[in-house]
């Protein structure tokens, strides 16, 4: 009897601890859910803090931003006083103008007659005045025309004459001799006529600065050495020679030539051949102008 009821007591205690364990462990669970709750709450409230913080931030900026802006309306407001006044002095200003058009309108109109007796006046000075300066002009162009025709005189007395030629041979030269003037008998020009083409001898008629130009072609085989002179004194030499061809020479000599100086051009001395054809006259020329008196 004793055992049954000891087994009933602990068979009752177990179904006690049961029942505890488990209202135990529904209770863990809705602290971990409440846990779990007040965490979620702790971190919406976080967020608000900082919203709250930004919003504080920007309310501070928009204050700012108002005040500025209000000191700036003030400026805005002393300013437009300001051009309110001066229009206020403008408009006045063009009222007392205003008069003194009116005012100056009737001086004008007192005055017309006086005004028209000084323009006449004036306008009969200046015709006296446009008599006198067309007097002086036609005496300044006279002067001018005794002028123009002085200055044309001089300019037609001081251009430089027009002096130069150019001459060939019409034939070849044969059996050249030794310091023999060449004949250059072909004139195709000859302005002012200092050239002759009878000696082949340039005479200066008008002292000055002179260009002379001579040109030599040499039969195939011909040696031939040239010279242009003044008045038989050598200036400068040409040479031309080949064995089996034509072979020209040529050179420039510029002088200063006094009236009655003498320019030619002869064979150099015996350096040259004798016999036989020796210059071919296709391409033999001698040339002078004047450069400047």
């Amino acid at each position: 009897m004793k055992c049954n009821f000891n087994f009933a007591i602990y068979a009752l205690l177990c179904s006690c601890f049961l029942d505890v364990n488990a209202e135990l462990s529904k209770a863990d669970g809705g602290v971990s859910q409440l846990w779990k709750e007040l965490n979620e709450l702790k971190a919406v409230l976080t967020e608000t803090r900082l919203d709250l913080f930004h919003t504080r931030r920007e309310l501070k900026g928009t204050k700012d931003v108002l005040a500025e802006t209000r000191v700036r309306l003030e400026i805005m407001e002393k300013k437009q006083e300001k051009t309110r006044e001066t229009l206020m002095e403008t408009s006045r200003d063009l009222v007392e103008t205003q008069t003194d058009l009116k005012e100056t309108k009737k001086l004008i109109d007192q005055n017309e007659g006086n005004i028209n007796v000084i323009h006449k006046t004036n306008n009969l000075k200046r015709l006296i005045d446009s008599t006198d300066v067309l007097h002086q002009v036609q005496v300044d162009i006279q002067n001018l025309k005794a002028n123009m025709a002085t200055v044309q005189s001089q300019v037609k007395n001081s251009q430089t004459p027009i002096i130069g030629f150019t001459s060939t041979i019409s034939k070849d030269v044969v059996n050249l001799g030794d310091n023999q003037v060449i004949r250059f008998d072909t004139v195709y020009t000859n302005e002012g006529g200092d050239y002759n083409n009878l000696t082949g001898i340039f005479t200066c008629e008008i002292p000055g600065l002179y260009a002379f130009y001579v040109h030599t072609l040499a039969e195939p085989g011909k040696h031939l050495e040239t010279e242009i002179t003044k008045n038989l004194k050598p200036m400068v030499y040409t040479y031309a020679y080949d064995k089996e061809a034509f072979s020209s020479g040529s050179n420039m000599a510029v002088m200063i030539l006094q009236k009655g100086d003498a320019v030619l051009v002869r064979s150099h001395g015996s350096e040259h051949s004798h016999n036989g054809s020796v210059i071919d006259f296709w391409y033999t020329s001698f040339s002078g102008f004047l450069i400047a008196p």
